[in-house]
């Protein structure tokens, strides 16, 4: 037998969850009401989880968002950092860095985090000045292997040093074109462009871009921090910068019937194609409508 005090407790446990819940799901329902703008992505954009297919009983699946910022130097030394696209360092117009209200560096760029959003551009100019820089830098290491090859012809170095700097040759060659491969067919082509904690700014800045090379663009909700980069003590004159955390939505929840569409590939040798309707609602919150299967290559 429950106390009267314990079942007042329990009555009113229950009461909160079935509030929470139905506070949740109201707040889904308002958001999938009105659809702001729809994206098809691939695999290129959202990415398997690394243990997909291990656990058998667990049928559960999200997939993770990619997207990267605008790359700020093609330079080959930086290439090979700069090609794992994981860039987040985003430069901002004066307008838009001082909406964030950063305090002073003195302060710690790790603590200065604000709620604001960002201007997401898929497929547009972004990506193609991202191809852009691949096919410079591809091209770049071309003509710097062949000039190599060429002055070593006309040095008297021993046979094995010609066979090693021939073989360090031909693994950067390998990597040039395995990045440029990358670039073309599985880079992510979903950037963020631009940052702001008024939301009215990047309407503005929406509103400059039109034309072929737009690509499709929303504004969507993410957490801003000082960058690093702009904190460091130096005289250099430097453009507003900051780092984008994390988009507010990063991972969606793929349902059952989606998910049974992907095969569970354990031994992961397999690149699993698809593609995937995405949906973003009245509060910029994404949702999955549709996924299909396009294929697997080894």
């Amino acid at each position: 037998m429950f106390k009267p005090g314990a079942k007042k407790l329990l009555l009113l446990a229950v009461i909160t969850i079935l509030g929470v819940n139905a506070f949740i799901l109201g707040k889904v329902w308002l958001n999938r009401s009105l659809v702001v703008a729809e994206l098809t992505l691939s695999e290129r954009e959202l990415g398997l989880p690394y243990h997909w297919g291990m656990a058998k009983e667990d049928s559960s699946l999200r997939l993770n968002i990619a997207w990267t910022t605008p790359w700020l130097t093609s330079s080959e030394d930086e290439w090979q950092y700069l090609s794992r696209q994981q860039q987040r360092i985003l430069r901002l117009q004066q307008p838009q860095f001082a909406s964030f209200h950063f305090g002073s560096c003195t302060d710690g760029y790790q603590r200065q985090q604000r709620s604001g959003w960002v201007l997401l551009e898929f497929n547009g100019q972004s990506y193609q000045d991202y191809l852009r820089q691949a096919e410079q830098y591809y091209a770049a290491l071309q003509q710097r292997l062949a000039a190599e090859a060429a002055a070593e012809l006309n040095t008297s170095m021993a046979q094995d040093r010609l066979q090693e700097a021939a073989k360090r040759r031909q693994e950067q060659q390998q990597r040039a074109e395995e990045q440029w491969r990358v670039a073309r067919e599985e880079a992510t082509r979903l950037f963020v462009i631009d940052a702001a904690a008024d939301r009215n700014l990047l309407q503005q800045t929406l509103a400059k871009h039109s034309g072929p090379t737009a690509g499709q663009l929303l504004i969507v909700p993410a957490d801003i921090q000082l960058s690093y980069t702009w904190c460091q003590d130096d005289k250099a004159k430097k453009q507003p910068e900051v780092l984008v955390n994390r988009l507010a939505v990063e991972s969606l929840y793929v349902a059952k019937p989606y998910a049974q569409h992907l095969p569970r590939d354990t031994s992961r040798q397999q690149k699993i194609r698809f593609q995937a309707q995405l949906r973003y609602g009245r509060f910029a919150e994404p949702w999955l409508s549709a996924l299909t299967l396009s294929g697997t290559e080894p």
